[in-house]
């Protein structure tokens, strides 16, 4: 089955009509080739598989119907008008631009790609868990006294071992060739269960470009980056971090603009077109789109394309200790938060 990482909806605002075809077409930038001018809105981002999962084949076509009913057509009711001065952001269109955003991000080819790096760093988390001691020691009083609480006939205390055999079976478990994908769709559908309250929160706007300074649009649309004090940009913070800010493209001349609730040490500076540009380049795993064929924006985009790889060199989790926080889970307490 083929589902779309960026909707068929969203990516017409950026099409053109083309005479020759009859048909609605993108202009297609990609890293070391020219502008192509024939790439159709209803299978450009439109990937085999996509949202499969491995334990459920009727699953995939569940999530795309729940996308869209959920996410896509409420916001398509009134995609067409943001960028309008009539048009207004209220409470309700921000709460639906939210779980929109959110998602747009999470069902990416860039964020599926992710899961790679996330499935790696758990093992290595429960593997590191094998060689210390005093870990294995505090799990298996715990599982003991767990066993005691459930009522459980208990006649010995579980041992390091029987803890090292249970988490040895885990590994073995989740070292699958399919485990990134498994992980991908949980994240899916957890992402799915509840807004970003930071997001919802923050402030929302939209900028405004010129038809003659387009917007383009990324297959990894939803972009994030902080502007230092000396003016420079960095790609690919997370949502939660300082000073981070959220893009999306939403037509060739307009982008919604969100400042989640965070802490903020300086002054925000309104991106430009260009900036913005960059960044759609810089998420993109292959493409981005736009409605002209512009030798300026190819100029922008092609120093830019992949420099952001999810896990990799955006959105990192090296600040977290994931071996302490896969104990805490296993020991049944809440997570210290990074």
């Amino acid at each position: 089955m083929f589902s779309h990482t960026v909707p068929k909806k969203l990516l017409e605002q950026f099409a053109y009509y083309d005479p020759r075809t009859k048909s609605k077409r993108l202009w297609q930038y990609q890293k070391g080739l020219p502008p192509w001018w024939k790439a159709s809105p209803k299978t450009a981002t439109a990937l085999d598989g996509h949202f499969a999962d491995p334990a459920n084949a009727v699953r995939e076509e569940q999530i795309e119907l729940r996308l869209k009913k959920e996410f896509e057509d409420p916001v398509n009711e009134f995609i067409e008008m943001i960028g309008y001065r009539t048009f207004f952001l209220d409470a309700r269109r921000i709460y639906l631009l939210t779980g929109y955003v959110r998602m747009l991000f999470t069902r990416s080819a860039a964020r599926q790609a992710a899961s790679t790096v996330h499935a790696k760093t758990k093992m290595d988390a429960f593997r590191s868990l094998l060689k210390d001691d005093n870990k294995l020691s505090e799990l298996a009083a715990r599982y003991t006294m767990e066993a005691v609480r459930l009522g459980l006939p208990v006649t010995e205390m579980v041992t390091k071992e029987q803890v090292i055999a249970i988490t040895e079976k885990q590994i073995a478990e989740h070292s699958k060739p399919d485990e990134p994908q498994r992980d991908y769709i949980q994240a899916l559908e957890t992402m799915m269960t509840f807004p970003d309250q930071s997001m919802l929160n923050g402030q929302w706007g939209v900028i405004p470009t010129d038809p003659e300074h387009p917007f383009v649009i990324g297959d990894a649309p939803v972009v994030t980056m902080e502007r230092t004090e000396g003016n420079r940009l960095y790609f690919g913070i997370g949502f939660a971090r300082p000073n981070v800010e959220v893009f999306l493209p939403v037509s060739p001349t307009a982008c919604i603009h969100v400042l989640p609730r965070v802490t903020r040490t300086r002054e925000v500076q309104q991106p430009s077109p260009v900036e913005v540009n960059m960044a759609q380049a810089a998420f993109a795993t292959k493409y981005c789109f736009g409605n002209i064929n512009s030798p300026e924006i190819d100029v922008v985009l092609q120093p830019e394309f992949g420099k952001i790889r999810l896990g990799i060199t955006g959105f990192t989790t090296r600040h977290i200790d994931h071996n302490a926080v896969l104990f805490d889970i296993l020991m049944g307490r809440r997570p210290q938060a990074a």
